[in-house]
Parts: C-alpha cells; sequence; structure tokens
C-alpha cells in the first residue's frame, strides 16, 4: 500500500496521494503531516530515556499534496525536558504547519500509578465494532486518507451525532516502508476527531480545526486507536472536540482541537 510519503532528502519529502483530504484531492488531511512533524522532532538529537510528552500542532492553511521540507530546532533545551518545534514548509517557502512538542524523562518504572477510579481496558474492543469504509463525514469525497486508514464504530458516526467512539487504525506506512511510532500512529488518526463525530451537512456548515493538540501519559500498544471523541460548538462563539484516547489495554492520554464553525455560503 501506497505510503503517505517517500523520502527525498535530508528533511524533504514527496507527499503522495494517500494524505488527501475529503474536501480537496490537492490539499492532505491535516493527521499524516501532524506526524510527520513528530517523526522529525522524535529523530532531531535523540536521548536515551526521553520521550515526546505531547504535540501541539498550529495548520496555518491548506497543506499541498506536494514536496515538503522540515525543519526541526530546540527551543529550550535541558536535563529533564526540552522544548522543539518543527515547520513543514512548502516548495513556495510557505509554512503550512508548525508543530511544538515537550520531550521529557520517562517516569521510573516503578513510578506510582495514579489513575482515576474505575479505570481499566475499554469495554469493548475493535472485534466489537462495525466496519466502516472510506470517508466518516458524511456527504465527503473518497479520498487517500479516507483508504489508509480503518474505522469501527462502536457508537455514533456517520451523521448519528456529536459524539463517538470509535477504534481506528493506520493502514500504509507514514514514511517509505518504516513501521510508524506510536506517536505517529496517534497523530495520523486524532486529528480526525471533528470527522468522526461531525453530525451536520458539510454542504451547509463547515467544522474545521486549526490545531491539534495531543498529551499522552503512555505509547499506544498496538495498531489501534480506540477514540472517545465529543465535538461542540456555541453559535456567536466557536466550537472544539475532545478526545478520550486509548489502545486495548486502557486510556492513554488525549486529544483536543479548535474548530472554525461557519455556514458554508
Amino acid at each position: 500500500m501506497e505510503p503517505f510519503y517517500r523520502q527525498l532528502d535530508v528533511g524533504r519529502f514527496e507527499s503522495t496521494a494517500a494524505t488527501s483530504g475529503p474536501w480537496r484531492s490537492d490539499a492532505q488531511h491535516a493527521g499524516p503531516p501532524s506526524a510527520l512533524l513528530a517523526r522529525q522532532m522524535e529523530l532531531h538529537e535523540p536521548r536515551d530515556g526521553m520521550r515526546l510528552a505531547d504535540v501541539r500542532t498550529d495548520i496555518l492553511g491548506p497543506v499541498p499534496v506536494a514536496p515538503l521540507t522540515v525543519t526541526v530546532q530546540t527551543l529550550r533545551a535541558g536535563r529533564s525536558m526540552e522544548l522543539l518545534e518543527a515547520t513543514a514548509s512548502a516548495d513556495d517557502g510557505r509554512p503550512a504547519l508548525i508543530a511544538r512538542a515537550w520531550r521529557i524523562l520517562r517516569a521510573p518504572d516503578d513510578f506510582p500509578t495514579l489513575a482515576a477510579t474505575g479505570e481499566g481496558s475499554p469495554p469493548d474492543s475493535p472485534a466489537d465494532a462495525s466496519v466502516l469504509a472510506g470517508s466518516p463525514i458524511p456527504g465527503a469525497e473518497e479520498n487517500g486518507y479516507g483508504r489508509s486508514v480503518e474505522w469501527r464504530f462502536v457508537s455514533g458516526g456517520t451523521g448519528e451525532g456529536g459524539s463517538t467512539v470509535v477504534w481506528g487504525r493506520q493502514l500504509n506506512a507514514l514514511v517509505d516502508e518504516e513501521e510508524p511510532s506510536p506517536w505517529q500512529r496517534v497523530l495520523v488518526l486524532a486529528d480526525s476527531g471533528g470527522g468522526v463525530t461531525f453530525s451536520l451537512d458539510p454542504r451547509q456548515h463547515r467544522f474545521i480545526n486549526c490545531d491539534l493538540h495531543v498529551a499522552l501519559e503512555r505509547d499506544l500498544e498496538g495498531e489501534w486507536l480506540r477514540m472517545d471523541a465529543a465535538s461542540r460548538a456555541a453559535g456567536g462563539h466557536g466550537g472544539i472536540v475532545h478526545d478520550v484516547l486509548s489502545d486495548e489495554r486502557g486510556k492513554i492520554g488525549i486529544g483536543l482541537q479548535a474548530m472554525v464553525a461557519q455556514d458554508v455560503g
């Protein structure tokens, strides 16, 4: 299966048709480029015993299905935590996405577990859920991204309401034939929180995120990510999407998106 990207040179990538989003064939879904920025930050001056704690991606405009150049810098160095920044730019020099991540020391293996009462493995699994082929957004066109991920809905979805429980997995590689890292798998899917919960007619209403902020307490185990997602909008103001992220062992983190809520036309 075609990967999302092919590496052309150090920090330079060809975007394949697999990155194309649901609205325009020449614009990427924001999940793959967000994951690409995380990959580059993971590879930037790596240090043993450290991990990405969170990734916040700001979407500055449409990301073209075209070559991208990614640069990474350390904004704040430190022994226990450091702040990284990655930027993806098109050939015209325009930055399309900027991501920042805190890279922190891993907690000791014997650090006490902190969890809310009653937390444990999810009450459902991918095997329990119904498979949806293609885009989960009602009225959206078939696209490369939609063919590169698999969704299995436990509840909600396909225009049923503003909350959804869904399992998803990435079917292809992010770059060339590499095995995606846990962070990369999460970001490819987490940007779809607004899509899997959107219950309005996209031909009449627009609900598009301008950012994606994900924080993980631990790494994803396996391919499947569970998203317990809810979208909210307030007339005269705006909207948000909030996701509780889990794998088959239990909760791993949260996702948050600020949404532009507008009428079409």
